[in-house]
């Protein structure tokens, strides 16, 4: 893959932190789901509704979370069109082999359209 897009090695960084982003919220995600069955079976109702709005909620933490990341370690409101490009480029690569690729890209447009202050990316 780094052959057809050439070595951009802040793009690759950006793209490798987006997706531990991603891979961080869906590993809570699914740990909070996962104790679902118990909170029902012990009529736990309010833990139950609780989690639920944890869950909602993860996925906006996450977003915020990994935009911080990216602004504090790699000046991301700073970075121009074409390093933008080179990380999608590099985060479809990773999405080649990765379990959640749809939502894994979801997260990445998130992410990036807060940075870029866009309403699409």
């Amino acid at each position: 893959m780094d052959v057809a897009l050439g070595e951009h090695p802040v793009a690759q960084s950006i793209a490798r932190a987006l997706i531990e982003g991603f891979n961080k919220h869906y590993r809570i995600f699914r740990d909070t789901s996962r104790r679902a069955k118990a909170l029902f079976e012990s009529a736990a109702w309010q833990a139950q509704l609780d989690a639920v709005r944890d869950r909602v909620q993860f996925y906006d933490d996450r977003v915020d979370e990994t935009v911080q990341r990216l602004r504090h370690e790699f000046d991301a409101d700073s970075l121009d069109d074409a390093t933008w490009q080179a990380v999608k480029l590099h985060f479809i690569g990773i999405l080649i082999n990765h379990k959640q690729p749809e939502l894994a890209e979801t997260f990445f447009n998130s992410v990036c359209c807060k940075i870029l202050h866009r309403t699409y990316f």
